[in-house]
């Protein structure tokens, strides 16, 4: 569960589209949903939207794992954190 955490992390912080969408493609089913209290997202597409948006915000910040990650029974629990590189 730690590498996939990792994995969704590396994603926030991917710049370049293409390369963004890959990951998307590769952790998100495409019905998946992302819920937060500022943001909603359905599907890959508004996921990958979503990212690009939260990313031209917050222009040269970057996610970081903030903790380890608490995993059981197909679930995981982590903090992260949004700040200069």
């Amino acid at each position: 569960m730690q590498e996939i955490v990792q994995r969704y992390i590396a994603s926030w912080n991917e710049t370049d589209p293409e390369r963004r969408r890959k990951l998307v493609d590769e952790l998100w089913d495409d019905q998946a949903s992302y819920i937060d209290p500022l943001a909603e997202a359905h599907g890959r597409d508004a996921i990958d939207a979503l990212i690009a948006a939260a990313q031209a915000q917050f222009p040269g910040f970057v996610f970081t794992l903030n903790g380890p990650v608490d995993a059981h029974h197909q679930q995981a629990r982590f903090t992260w954190a949004l700040g200069p590189a």
